[in-house]
């Protein structure tokens, strides 16, 4: 996916007296964009993220944090057993090198 991402600066944006802006036609056009649709803001350092609001995406979103509440995980059991996991599945694919320390190249 990150392969496929464009990276460009599409239009400078205008704000209003009370924060306002526009988003370009072209924007809106390609993600099917119309007056009343939501964008979550996301900060990134300095920069503030606008994106389309996905509403099958929040649906799944609030879906996993209700399964994951009434399993009475927590963000930090589910990273744990996502490297677990990784560990495991790197373990099968490449066997015994995968417990080999890492040595530092000679240069």
């Amino acid at each position: 996916m990150l392969a496929t991402l464009k990276l460009k600066t599409s239009a400078v944006l205008n704000m209003g007296q009370n924060g306002q802006i526009t988003i370009p036609v072209d924007y809106r056009k390609e993600h099917s964009m119309k007056g009343g649709d939501h964008l979550v803001s996301i900060r990134m350092g300095d920069a503030l993220v606008l994106v389309p609001h996905d509403s099958i995406f929040e649906a799944l979103s609030s879906r996993f944090e209700a399964s994951m509440k009434a399993a009475g995980l927590t963000v930090d059991d589910m990273k744990q057993r996502t490297l677990s996991a990784r560990e495991q599945m790197f373990e099968a694919h490449y066997g015994s090198i995968a417990a080999e320390p890492t040595k530092p190249s000679a240069e």
